[in-house]
């Protein structure tokens, strides 16, 4: 019996002891192997930029949101001059781009939509004041072009004059200016600023007020105070002021005045 048992014993130790047999992959299996798959990803991507150069022009979207129809068939006429590529590849920079150089444009939005393509929104800029007789200025003082030439010229709007790049400035002035002169229930109408840097100003109420560039808030903020106090009384007799003087200014009567005072 102790026999059997040693025997057995021996069986499994010889077993256990026997070493294992594993499979040995030639390293030249393992080189192909991975040229194989490299091979593979580069022909996936081959294939994949083959695809997006391939694939139809984008279709682009103009939304109609927050424009007038005259603003809407100008981006429109302007976003379908444009050769676009596909969905992926489209330069959405160079749209966007191309459509801030509309002048009425003051903000522009592009992206990518599956259902719609590339999606073009784009806000006007907000029109305050004529600038001249054939552009406008918002109230940052941007001069612009509208869309729409009938929205030149307006009525309801004062008339800006002067180098457009003092746009900003006169704009900046005309609104001081009407924070100033609004308790006397004055607007600015016309307000030119010359090249020798000389105010005109003329208020709906008729008065012209002539102004240089030395100390003029001043001489301004002066004049709307004495128009509300000592010269209240007489203040619709006035024709216009002359305020380029250091110490004191000049006033132009009405003709009916003047013969009153003779």
């Amino acid at each position: 019996m102790a026999q059997t048992v040693n025997e057995v014993t021996d069986l499994m130790s010889d077993k256990a002891g026997r070493p294992k047999s594993k499979i040995q992959i030639p390293a030249t299996v393992k080189y192909l192997f991975m040229v194989l798959v490299l091979g593979l990803l580069v022909l996936i991507l081959m294939m994949g930029g083959k695809a997006l150069r391939d694939a139809p022009p984008a279709n682009i979207y103009v939304s109609n949101q927050g424009l007038s129809t005259a603003q809407y068939r100008s981006l429109q006429d302007v976003m379908e001059q444009q050769q676009v590529s596909s969905f992926f590849t489209s330069d959405l920079q160079a749209l966007r781009d191309i459509t801030m150089g509309l002048a009425w444009v003051d903000q522009v939005s592009i992206s990518r939509d599956w259902q719609r393509g590339i999606v073009v929104n784009a806000l006007p800029k907000q029109a305050v004041a004529n600038f001249g007789t054939e552009r406008l200025v918002d109230a940052k003082g941007a001069v612009f072009v509208p869309a729409d030439s009938r929205d030149l010229t307006q009525e309801r709007f004062a008339t800006l004059q002067g180098e457009m790049s003092q746009a900003p400035v006169i704009m900046q002035q005309m609104q001081q200016v009407n924070d100033w002169y609004a308790p006397l229930g004055m607007q600015v109408e016309d307000i030119i600023l010359s090249p020798r840097m000389t105010w005109l100003i003329r208020f709906d109420n008729g008065l012209r007020v002539i102004v240089d560039n030395e100390n003029t808030a001043q001489k301004l903020l002066n004049l709307s105070q004495l128009l509300g106090n000592q010269l209240s009384t007489r203040r619709d007799d006035m024709q216009s002021v002359d305020l380029r003087y250091k110490n004191g200014f000049t006033i132009a009567w009405n003709v009916t005045q003047s013969a009153e005072s003779e």
